[in-house]
């Protein structure tokens, strides 16, 4: 929590219930007390004024000091000049600017409504402003709306904010909490807050998959400064930015390289060259007849006997519970990304797509019929009716927030097709939680109410698959998401 140090001129009455650690008093004698009300009409004025020695006089706790002297004690003992009296301030504004100080010396309102949860000076904001205007950058503790930059709509910037308020002009884009930011990506976080070391890393770790750097204010001789200090290896590289009581520090991860797209066979896919990070993954191989000598998803944790009635589904679970991919993808045998409608997405590709998207997937495709019509003339009429109001029952009962999306798309004439898609682990992991959290279940209840276990006919044995493959769509467009479609190369040859 942070707490304030200032150097008090006048009383405490005004801080009363604020916690602020008083490191000395002080006063001054000058045009105050010469009975002159000194205001400059603007900044060039204060520029140009010029103090005669010995006019204007500084004491702490009693001792007479230059301004020099007190200049070291405010990088060190203390953040702040308080003035807790507003004509006082005024008095004193003309010749505290001449001597280069008043960036740090703030009245006691100010403090109260600008400083309470971080050091504040206006010269930091802009420096701030200026280090990320060209960036994709989300403001973590709302820095410029506590800095006033709300007034500036014209502002050319990519910054968005998390902060209650919906009014301001300044952020592109407005969360509530971190939570509601989840599965974005932007170039670099802004944390300005002041946090203890234990506070700072936990917030490292709470925004870990939205960047890859960060953009710290750290305080003179505060505890964070010296930890980091002493674990500048735990960072690829630290830029130190002079500010006003400290530096503004670019603290660079390590990059996350671990990018693999998973091909999902279960036949002999015939790939023998693949780009780099491709790699083979044979779904419903715990069932298999041939074995290709393709890595199964049978091992680990599984549901690969599911694989008749849910199909590539049974390998999206394994690799939900067996890897750990910082980017991750999914596509099949016969169906490829592509960036060039020649060529396989190559993984440097998609990791560039994915600086400004959430999420790759394949166009969406209209028909002439409902999604729901078309799903029953892949089966029979009775039998995907029930598959489609089984899982509706489950979405109802363990994800009763997705009920409308589910039923929209259900309904709806477009759907981003054959489950295929490229993204960042933590939006991997979260639309498997939200899948398996109902289809696993769903597809027991079935097979225990009908007889599709016991059909040799594909029409029937897949009808789950069928309406499981829409699933993704109802999750897309629930969590809008930033989506980039691509075509596919499609393989007929196989």
């Amino acid at each position: 929590m942070y707490t304030p140090r200032i150097l008090l001129c006048g009383s405490l009455k005004k801080f009363s219930g604020a916690k602020v650690e008083v490191v000395g008093k002080i006063s001054f004698k000058g045009a105050a007390e010469r009975g002159e009300f000194i205001v400059p009409s603007n900044a060039q004025a204060a520029d140009n004024f010029t103090l005669k020695e010995g006019s204007f006089k500084i004491f702490l706790d009693g001792a007479e000091i230059s301004s020099d002297e007190l200049k070291k004690f405010l990088d060190g003992a203390a953040d702040y000049i308080v003035i807790e009296n507003h004509d006082e301030y005024l008095f004193r504004f003309r010749e505290l600017y001449a001597l280069k100080l008043i960036d740090r010396v703030i009245t006691a309102e100010t403090l109260l409504t600008y400083a309470a949860k971080n050091f504040f000076a206006l010269n930091n904001a802009v420096k701030i402003f200026n280090l990320i205007r060209k960036l994709k950058v989300l403001d973590v503790d709302a820095f410029f709306e506590r800095n006033d930059y709300y007034m500036f709509p014209d502002a050319a910037h990519k910054i968005a904010g998390i902060l209650d308020a919906d009014y301001s002009h300044f952020y592109t884009e407005i969360y509530r909490t971190l939570d509601d930011c989840r599965f974005k990506f932007f170039d670099a976080l802004l944390l300005t807050a002041e946090r203890e070391p234990e506070e700072f890393i936990d917030t490292l770790i709470e925004t870990d998959s939205l960047s890859e750097k960060i953009f710290a204010f750290v305080r003179k001789n505060s505890a964070l400064e010296k930890f980091l200090a002493n674990h500048e290896n735990a960072f690829e590289k630290i830029s130190r930015f002079p500010a006003v009581n400290g530096n503004l520090m670019l603290l660079k991860k390590f990059a996350r390289s671990d990018f693999k797209i998973y091909v999902v066979t279960h036949k002999d896919a015939k790939l023998s060259a693949l780009p780099e990070g491709y790699k083979i993954i044979h779904a419903g191989h715990a069932l298999a007849k041939k074995n290709f000598g393709y890595p199964g998803d049978d091992t680990g944790e599984n549901i690969s006997r599911l694989n008749p009635y849910l199909n590539e589904i049974t390998a999206l679970y394994w690799l939900w519970k067996n890897t750990r991919h910082d980017f991750i993808g999914f596509v099949h045998y016969r169906r490829f990304f592509t960036a060039d409608e020649k060529n396989f997405l190559t993984t440097d590709e998609a990791r560039k797509i994915l600086r400004e998207a959430d999420i790759i997937v394949n166009g969406c495709e209209f028909g002439y019929i409902a999604l729901r019509d078309w799903k029953t003339m892949l089966s029979t009429r009775p039998l995907a009716e029930h598959v489609i109001d089984t899982i509706r029952k489950f979405i109802a009962a363990r994800q009763g927030d997705y009920l409308t999306a589910y039923d929209k798309v259900t309904n709806s004439f477009g759907v981003f097709c054959y489950e295929i898609f490229i993204t960042r682990r933590k939006i991997f992991e979260a639309y498997c939680e939200w899948l398996f959290s109902f289809i696993i279940d769903a597809t027991k209840e079935i097979l225990a109410t009908t007889d599709i276990a016991s059909s040799d006919d594909p029409r029937i044995y897949r009808v789950i698959s069928f309406t499981a493959e829409h699933l993704m769509t109802v999750w897309l467009i629930k969590n809008r998401l930033k989506i980039k479609t691509l075509p596919i190369i499609f393989r007929d040859d196989v």
